[in-house]
């Protein structure tokens, strides 16, 4: 597989965003100075598009993040993913501000719980950078960071629910908020004998993997077994920055799952997924669910045909090794997470079925 390299802007993007080259790896001075208006960045970049989003959706961009962007493309896969588009304030009747009911799915404050042996805990609402297509854009204003106090809460609340043997830490970036506060949920929810697996949902790795310290691994270290799971949608997210963030993560001895959106002009075609598939496993990240853009409010303008996954996931099993297929996933408000399968199977008796792949048509017995 090729080297991973940084695009061949990115030194010379650095030069127009920052004269303070000496901090640019520290994550505090990264999220010390962050965007949070595309007006800061008019003479940076060609085409912004209307500020009238910022009233409704809030924007927010790290520096690093900034510098992987090619700034005389307005169609950047990068830069549609995080800068406002007028097509957000585009009403349509399926989509909704909270689809599946979130908000109303919380039998304690910041536990969110939809399936019977799993929760998700709501760690904070801030992120490093904010995704156009996010599910809980609902959740994104008046920042807060979960308490002490509630962290508390939530671990009695877990004590008493038997049957919940998984928690999902998520946000909002679980990674943003402060060690001391992330080492005392996972000491206290570590605790808990009935629970045997913790999940930590973070999009650092793609917005801000130098927050990825050796006191974060430290921290790490403590507590298994600890799923990390990623959040890369293209290839050109990842960097050898991530590759030494994921690298200091293994060696913390944690796993590593990966989930993605297919998204409209961004990486909705065979050759861009299988190289972000392939990269995924080349870093040891399994590649785990490719999601149907949520029915968020605002996300139209990403959103693809159910056919188009199915043959970008036809054309990767045919094409590529078995570690790199994720599940093709639809959330179903009300039902949940539904995969969703190409049609191999063309016909059926008694003695054989008959398979379609690509263009033959191959037979199979059965017992």
């Amino acid at each position: 597989m090729k080297k991973l390299e940084f695009p061949e802007y990115y030194y010379s993007n650095i030069k127009q965003i920052s004269q303070d080259h000496k901090k640019w790896n520290d994550y505090k001075w990264q999220l010390k100075n962050s965007y949070t208006s595309v007006l800061q960045l008019k003479n940076i970049l060609k085409d912004i598009d209307s500020i009238e989003v910022e009233k409704k959706y809030n924007f927010l961009i790290t520096p690093y993040f900034l510098s992987l962007i090619d700034f005389d493309n307005p169609s950047d896969p990068l830069r549609r993913q995080v800068f406002p588009n007028i097509s957000e304030l585009e009403i349509d009747s399926n989509l909704k501000e909270d689809p599946f009911l979130e908000k109303s799915s919380m039998p304690v404050k910041n536990v969110i719980k939809k399936y019977p042996d799993r929760v998700v805990i709501i760690m904070t609402n801030r992120c490093a950078s904010f995704c156009r297509y996010c599910t809980r854009k609902w959740n994104w204003q008046d920042p807060f960071t979960i308490s002490f106090k509630e962290i508390d809460e939530i671990h009695r609340y877990l004590e008493k629910e038997k049957n919940i043997r998984e928690i999902i830490l998520s946000g909002g970036d679980p990674f943003i908020i402060s060690k001391r506060i992330l080492g005392y949920a996972l000491e206290k929810f570590s605790k808990i004998k009935h629970l045997e697996v913790i999940r930590i949902a973070t999009r650092t790795l793609s917005f801000l993997p130098q927050i990825v310290d050796k006191e974060m691994t430290n921290l790490l270290k403590r507590y298994k077994p600890i799923w990390i799971i990623t959040h890369f949608n293209h290839p050109s997210e990842i960097t050898p920055l991530t590759e030494e963030a994921v690298e200091k993560l293994l060696d913390a001895g944690v796993a590593f799952a990966n989930q993605s959106v297919l998204l409209k002009g961004i990486n909705d075609n065979v050759e861009t997924m299988k190289l972000l598939l392939n990269r995924l496993e080349y870093l040891r990240i399994k590649p785990y669910y490719l999601f149907q853009c949520d029915l968020i409010s605002g996300t139209k303008h990403f959103r693809t045909k159910i056919e188009d996954g199915l043959n970008i996931l036809k054309k990767l099993i045919n094409s590529t090794g078995g570690l790199c297929i994720p599940h093709f996933i639809v959330d179903v408000p009300g039902a949940g997470k539904i995969p969703i399968l190409p049609e191999y199977i063309i016909e059926k008796n008694d003695k054989e079925i008959f398979i379609k792949i690509e263009d033959r048509i191959v037979s199979y017995p059965l017992v």
